[in-house]
């Protein structure tokens, strides 16, 4: 079994609901990830969800989560509680439903980058790519397809997440690369057994073997039964093997 690396807290601040940003509808399965910068230069994380906030009841358009250089803030559930819906493309659009066969309000996640003004962009960017890669491995997604941008979606009145992009030098393929290079480094083999367990079947078993295996090899290379003792070698390590990997298998160091 596999788990993810979390590099970075996320932080729970939900818009209040229902409300004409966050309707507290249910999004009942994620198929893709749909990537935006802010368009708004210098606007942090947590300025962007005071304003979503106080507007709330203004107008429609929202995100599950913004990303700048200090923080991940989700103001919609996405990742850290029951998926709802954002409304983060216009639903006349007509390329998420070609695409992935579900408008993205419905079907995906929405990810803000912050960027410009005082914001460290690589630092925040570094963290932009870490929870789009946390994403997919939560709804088992694809980073090398899964992931689409605003841009792509409406490009007749969009143009991020290229905006932030364009700043570090990044094309879109360069940012999906990103985050599938992301996605396999923070996966992790899970412990699947108990210290004592292990220990228990090292102590009992292997190194008994181990030092068997070594007397013998000993006494054939006294005796001059070289052949004899290589087989023995190959015995006594392969039991140092087994045990290293139960070592792994219950999260110990190897010896």
């Amino acid at each position: 079994m596999t788990s993810f690396k979390i590099k970075y807290p996320i932080i729970q601040r939900y818009l209040s609901g229902p409300s004409k940003r966050r309707p507290c509808l249910s999004l009942a399965r994620c198929r893709f990830m749909v990537a935006h910068d802010t368009g708004n230069p210098g606007s942090t994380a947590a300025a962007n969800v005071s304003y979503y906030e106080r507007s709330r009841n203004d107008m429609s358009s929202s995100a599950h989560v913004f990303v700048d250089d200090n923080e991940i803030l989700e103001c919609i559930p996405f990742l850290t509680g029951p998926a709802e819906k954002a409304y983060h493309v216009v639903y006349n659009v007509t390329t998420d439903n070609a695409r992935y066969g579900a408008d993205a309000n419905d079907a995906a996640g929405g990810v803000e980058l912050c960027y410009g003004g005082s914001i460290n962009l690589k630092e925040a960017y570094k963290r932009y790519v870490w929870v789009m890669a946390y994403s997919c491995y939560r709804y088992g997604l694809n980073p090398a397809t899964d992931i689409t941008g605003h841009y792509i979606l409406d490009p007749a009145r969009r143009t991020d997440p290229q905006n932030a992009l364009r700043l570090l030098g990044k094309t879109f393929t360069d940012f999906v690369d990103d985050v599938a290079a992301e996605y396999q480094d923070c996966l992790e083999e899970e412990c699947t057994m108990r210290p004592e367990d292990a220990n228990d079947i090292i102590n009992t078993f292997l190194s008994p073997a181990w030092f068997n295996f070594d007397a013998q090899m000993k006494q054939a290379l006294k005796e001059g039964r070289y052949d004899d003792a290589k087989l023995c070698l190959q015995y006594r390590d392969h039991q140092k093997h087994l045990a290293n990997e139960l070592r792994k298998a219950s999260g110990q160091p190897v010896e």
